[in-house]
């Protein structure tokens, strides 16, 4: 993790003075550039020592800062939120690349935080090479599954919580964090931590009954809990889980439509099965990750293709009738949850 590797750095002396974060893992960057300023930047010369910019049109501003001597301190610390000048969307007159070029090569007095979220550099650009050649470019990518579990038990631990590994990763798989170009963000997930360690700051234990009363759960999250409580037949939990969604505001088109595609995943899944696949085989071949792939083995279990082909006919039927006005959304939807349309 590259978090990790800045603090060893930083601890250590050896963090280069120029250096580009990037990727979209936002949190870790964030929480880089602020440990970062806690090890080199004292709070009482911090107005003296310490800047940001935003985008920048040209570095003449940085310049002026950077080339100013620290006050009180061995370093100063230079943040550049955006520097869209180091990916294929940007640039930099050749005056001030050049003069960035002799800086990253020459400066000693100042530490140089050049951020570029949710992109990449530009690997052709002169002053990234130099970057690289110097060993100063970090990508943060996001967490996986096994990272994210050890990740909130990391956190509960160190607010003196305990938690279940089980809990820890069931957690990690109903944030909405993990799934398909997610939006969800560790802050997201920290705040859920903090959440739920505020209910239970007297007990210090957190168990699967404080998630499941706590927890936001991820839209996908909940498409698998009801599409897990239709096969069963529990329409009562069905309808439960459904009133869940609809009071937190997620359309019912949407609801529908993500049904439909829970299913179809399902039916792709049993298909593979039958022909023999093996578990990784099938993960790798419909490029789904490892939480998703238990899920759909464990709603296998119960369906098979001929009866996954009805339900889907049935959806069909009922999108047909909610685009000709015969039934609303939320009847449809219904119709959808009652037991798989009563097939």
């Amino acid at each position: 993790m590259s978090f990790n590797m800045i603090k060893h750095m930083a601890d250590n002396g050896r963090l280069p003075n120029c250096v580009l974060f990037y990727g979209n893992e936002e949190y870790f960057m964030d929480y880089s550039v602020k440990y970062i300023k806690y090890k080199f930047i004292d709070k009482s010369y911090e107005d003296m020592n310490y800047a940001e910019f935003e985008k920048l049109d040209s570095l003449k501003d940085y310049f002026e800062f950077v080339n100013t001597f620290p006050f009180m301190s061995d370093k100063k610390l230079c943040l550049i939120k955006e520097a869209v000048f180091l990916t294929s969307a940007g640039s930099l007159d050749k005056k001030d690349e050049e003069k960035l070029l002799e800086y990253i090569e020459e400066n000693e007095d100042c530490i140089t935080v050049f951020l570029i979220k949710g992109g990449k550099p530009d690997s052709r650009k002169k002053v990234v090479k130099k970057l690289k050649d110097k060993k100063a470019v970090f990508e943060f990518t996001r967490l996986n599954e096994k990272e994210l579990t050890k990740y909130i038990m990391d956190e509960f631990k160190k607010n003196k919580f305990n938690i279940l590994p089980a809990d820890a990763n069931y957690m990690a798989t109903n944030t909405g964090y993990l799934e398909y170009e997610s939006i969800v963000s560790l802050y997201h997930v920290n705040n859920e931590i903090n959440k739920i360690m505020s209910h239970n700051n007297e007990r210090k234990n957190i168990t699967s009954a404080d998630l499941d009363m706590l927890m936001i759960k991820s839209v996908e999250s909940n498409i698998f809990r009801l599409v897990d409580t239709i096969c069963e037949n529990n329409k009562r939990k069905a309808f439960e889980i459904l009133d869940e969604m609809l009071s937190n505001n997620t359309p019912e088109q949407f609801i529908i439509h993500m049904i439909v595609r829970q299913y179809r995943m399902l039916y792709r899944y049993v298909l593979l099965q039958n022909k023999g696949y093996s578990y990784n085989d099938i993960m790798n071949k419909m490029k789904i990750k490892n939480f998703v792939a238990s899920k759909l083995a464990r709603q296998a279990t119960r369906l098979n293709a001929a009866t996954i082909e009805y339900y889907m006919k049935r959806f069909l039927e009922i999108d047909r009738k909610i685009k000709t006005g015969e039934i609303d959304q939320r009847l449809g939807l219904e119709l959808i949850t009652n037991g798989i349309i009563g097939g």
